[in-house]
């Protein structure tokens, strides 16, 4: 007979202890809670057709982007709990709150209770943004839901529920763009539950400060780490086939410029970058983290560079180096909120004039971060380890535009987390062979380093091209990490 086998030791494609289905991302459940008050309705005729028209408006318009499960109105402790069921049963992942009206907190309270474990975002949505000089005190009813909106948050604070807030009016960009902002960080989170994240080697010895308790990030971001073992690696570098590495190999070297690259590296490297992605297949992993030198380049004379890049650009599988798992969460967070892989990085060193901080990567990007294939050279890897094998590595500087630096660091019983707003300057790409960029930081670049120094960021740093600072923070406050804004 048989028996299903532990993922070490089967050679077969179903373990005991790994999922067999692939895992699937899926779009987020968004519940549309919308409220008013039933003595209203007999106080001044006409205001309920006015909200529920406006709800209407509402979710028509965030049907656009999202999956959204909305309730009639709640305007009694019955309908309250009618929907808060439906919402349940629905098994949403987020929660919005409409007010259309005022509304005393206890009906409210009993309908959210319902899926009080979810995130949790209210709408004080006024009908305009303007106030009618001629308008009546039947009038102004509808914008009543100001009352309900500061009820409500303050008894949410009184007994510490977590929630969001956006004030706005029914067709107010301002308005949906934060909830967009909420959303998409509520998407990020609900991304990363359950990811497969690959450990390939260890810590780099000595690196206290990217040294993560698995069972806290597992606790705190749900994850599942899953330990490679080198017999795995050697299996699936010699089931690479010649023509898979040829095929890489011809790409690379017809895409890409070169420089003091000997055939023996780029074979090895290609052959590496095919094993790499088996091991995904395999393993059904969402993130590989490495340790590149004294481990993978010890085995196999070559650096995972590429084949990790390759890997980012053509599977949207995150990789990062020196078993920095922090590392590996924040650029999938990264990755899920701005729809760009990131990269990651090491602060470098910074320039007075430019008010610029030098970070300097690991030869792991997507090659859309350098603007153009025709900006980036093939080069061998700058460091040199003691071993026969210098790799393959992408030399290119950053394209210019707004970026986000974020990363994470295992301070006490808690996570903290940096988020900076940045911009990647144009500047000549340095003959570096590394990949790297020039950002430009506020305030003054000393006291910028002074800052993020003393808050105890980790030497690494994971970059995307996009301006996320805002989802991100979102993301801290949904987990409850303590976070430096910058």
């Amino acid at each position: 007979m048989d028996y299903v086998k532990s993922f070490e030791i089967s050679g077969q494609d179903v373990y005991g202890d790994i999922l067999s289905r692939r895992r699937t991302k899926s779009k987020i459940k968004v519940g549309l809670l919308p409220f008013g008050y039933f003595e209203y309705w007999r106080m001044f005729p006409g205001i309920k057709e006015i909200v529920e028209n406006d709800i209407t408006i509402i979710d028509a318009r965030l049907s656009k982007k999202y999956n959204v499960i909305c309730t009639d109105l709640v305007d009694t402790m019955d309908a309250a709990d009618i929907s808060g069921k439906i919402l349940l049963d629905s098994e949403i992942d987020v929660v919005i709150v409409v007010l259309g009206t005022y509304l005393p907190d206890y009906i409210t309270m009993h309908a959210i209770n319902y899926v009080k474990n979810v995130p949790l975002l209210i709408f004080s949505a006024q009908k305009t943004g303007t106030i009618n000089e001629n308008s009546s005190f039947p009038d102004s009813a509808r914008n009543t839901s100001m009352i309900g909106t500061a009820q409500l948050t303050a008894t949410f604070q009184k007994i510490g529920k977590k929630y969001r807030t956006v004030v706005g009016s029914i067709d107010d960009d301002r308005a949906y763009q934060k909830i967009d902002d909420f959303l998409s960080a509520v998407q990020a989170v609900s991304d990363i539950k359950e990811a497969n994240i690959g450990i390939i080697g260890n810590v780099f010895r000595g690196m206290y400060d990217i040294e993560l308790s698995k069972t806290f990030l597992k606790g705190k971001f749900d994850v599942n780490v899953i330990y490679i073992q080198a017999e795995h690696m050697l299996n699936a570098w010699e089931q690479a086939g010649d023509k898979e590495v040829k095929e890489i190999s011809d790409r690379l070297l017809k895409r890409f410029s070169v420089r003091e690259v000997l055939n023996f590296d780029l074979i090895k490297a290609c052959r590496l970058a095919v094993a790499m992605q088996k091991l995904v297949e395999n393993y059904h992993l969402d993130a590989l983290c490495l340790l590149d030198q004294h481990y993978i380049q010890r085995i196999f004379r070559t650096t995972a560079r590429i084949g990790a890049s390759i890997l980012l650009e053509e599977k949207s599988i995150p990789v990062c180096c020196e078993g920095d798992i922090g590392g590996i969460v924040m650029a999938m967070l990264m990755q899920s909120i701005s729809g760009t892989n990131p990269i990651q990085g090491e602060w470098c060193g910074y320039d007075e004039n430019m008010n610029a901080c030098l970070i300097r990567g690991h030869g792991v990007a997507d090659p859309k971060m350098a603007g153009m294939d025709g900006k980036i050279t093939l080069t061998q890897t700058p460091e040199d380890w003691g071993m026969e094998g210098v790799g393959l590595n992408y030399e290119f500087i950053v394209k210019p535009g707004i970026c986000t630096v974020g990363s994470f660091l295992e301070r006490g019983t808690n996570y903290s987390v940096l988020i900076s707003k940045v911009e990647s300057i144009g500047y000549p790409a340095l003959k570096y062979n590394e990949i790297h960029a020039l950002v430009k930081v506020n305030p003054p670049v000393k006291e910028y380093l002074e800052r993020i120094f003393q808050f105890g960021v980790t030497q690494h740093c994971i970059m995307c091209h996009s301006d996320i600072s805002t989802e991100l923070e979102i993301v801290s406050d949904l987990l409850g990490l303590d976070k430096l804004i910058i």
